[in-house]
């Protein structure tokens, strides 16, 4: 639902339909930089001793959801990252301390995840690596 709206608004604020060779150019464009980005903001993380950017995605998400308990297939789901994958995220978490596993209550089945301390204060040095590292891609002073 959230996408779809997403898509509205920027269709809105093109208020043009791009021709399909412009189309490709521009996924062209956002894939290039992507993966541009992705590989400047691994390199900082790794500098600061932070976990994986995939991993302090997860943490984010987690510390954001307040009193909101998260099961792995919700983060799944919000991350859109295959159940494998999340679950080998979950369990590099758990096992460095960054989150724990609970039941899910006393008759339910399965467990929520729970960040720690620890989890939380990475989450948010991560954070701020990842704001800075933003900084300086988009907004440094570019040579001309």
């Amino acid at each position: 639902m959230r996408d779809f709206a997403r898509v509205n608004a920027v269709r809105k604020w093109s208020r043009a339909i791009p021709t399909e060779r412009n189309l490709i150019s521009i996924v062209c464009e956002l894939r290039r930089l992507n993966r541009t980005i992705t590989v400047r903001l691994e390199r900082d993380l790794k500098r600061a001793g932070c976990p994986p950017l995939e991993s302090c995605e997860v943490l984010r998400e987690i510390a954001e959801s307040d009193d909101v308990r998260l099961r792995p297939a919700e983060l799944q789901t919000r991350l859109a990252v295959p159940q494998r994958r999340m679950s080998q995220l979950i369990e590099r978490l758990a096992k460095d301390g960054y989150v724990e596993r609970e039941r899910a209550g006393s008759g339910a089945r399965g467990h929520v995840l729970v960040i720690t301390d620890s989890g939380r204060r990475t989450s948010k040095h991560a954070s701020s690596v990842l704001l800075a590292a933003v900084r300086q891609f988009f907004y440094r002073k570019r040579r001309t």
